[in-house]
């Protein structure tokens, strides 16, 4: 039997902001019991031009999303790359960073920076962002002759 599983990784939209929303219901993102970051902040990650936000979304579901924002050195710095705990280790973060870096370079970003946590450092690494040893880590990767 053929698997007409539909996956995707597209720009978010207003209706996704609840979703991306609860995602981040998560360590590292959340510290207390409450959901972390005011919905207004993510609001603008999605909406606003200088912003931008690519959910994955598989059999009519998000599962993960990353966000950036776009910086007057014309890099972007990368705020968010997050996956639903039940989908994590399963290609979802690689797959949304390469099309986050792919429209980047099509848009005439000319680097992304991160900060990379425990949960996120391998996946850097991976990608070829540059870092050093300290605990908190933060990583930068030009995007020149691409």
């Amino acid at each position: 039997m053929k698997n007409n599983t539909k996956q995707a990784v597209r720009k978010a939209q207003a209706e996704d902001i609840d979703i991306i929303h609860n995602i981040l219901d998560m360590e590292p993102f959340k510290y207390n019991d409450e959901v972390p970051y005011d919905r207004l902040w993510l609001e603008q990650l999605v909406l606003n031009d200088r912003c931008l936000t690519l959910v994955y979304e598989s059999e009519g579901k998000i599962k993960g999303f990353i966000s950036g924002e776009k910086m007057v050195s014309g890099a972007i710095m990368i705020w968010f790359c997050a996956v639903k705990k039940e989908f994590q280790n399963s290609i979802i973060g690689v797959k949304l960073y390469k099309e986050f870096e792919r429209v980047c370079c099509e848009t005439g970003v000319t680097a992304i920076l991160a900060y990379g946590y425990k949960t996120s450092a391998g996946m850097l690494d991976r990608l070829h962002f540059y870092s050093n040893d300290t605990t908190y880590r933060e990583f930068y990767k030009p995007l020149v002759d691409w």
